[in-house]
């Protein structure tokens, strides 16, 4: 039986990032719920609805950034994924150091809701995530 966990994240990696990685837009709008929002970095930066999700996502991967690992930690509903690269450098003005930590809430195999963090520690506790001891 799969679990909810692993549901979300063969979703987020195999569905959500196989179609950004296609350019194929329609399938990225069909992993997203159509109510979806994204909150950036600033209390400002939210998008709401697969347009604005999609029109933001197109802009940042227009940047061709260069990606160094992947981290993926599940915690039910919901999955953190952290991302770390040398290009990352800053968005929208504002520094990343490196790094950026996207919390994915999920519904019923759709993205609901998208939030970014800049620290891995803040992602863990917003997506209400145990850390695994066995990492060093």
């Amino acid at each position: 039986m799969v679990t909810e966990g692993r549901q979300n994240l063969e979703t987020v990696i195999f569905d959500y990032l196989g179609a950004l990685r296609d350019g194929n837009q329609e399938a990225v709008r069909a992993v997203l719920d159509p109510n979806v929002t994204w909150q950036g970095l600033h209390e400002d930066w939210v998008y709401h609805g697969p347009d604005e999700v999609i029109e933001t996502l197109q802009e940042g991967l227009r940047l061709r950034r260069n990606v160094a690992a992947l981290e993926f930690v599940r915690a039910g509903s919901r999955l953190v994924m952290g991302v770390r690269g040398p290009s990352l450098d800053e968005v929208g003005g504002e520094p990343l150091d490196g790094q950026i930590f996207d919390v994915f809430t999920l519904s019923n195999g759709k993205i609901v809701r998208i939030e970014d963090y800049r620290l891995r520690a803040e992602a863990l506790k917003a997506a209400q995530a145990d850390e695994d001891s066995r990492w060093r």
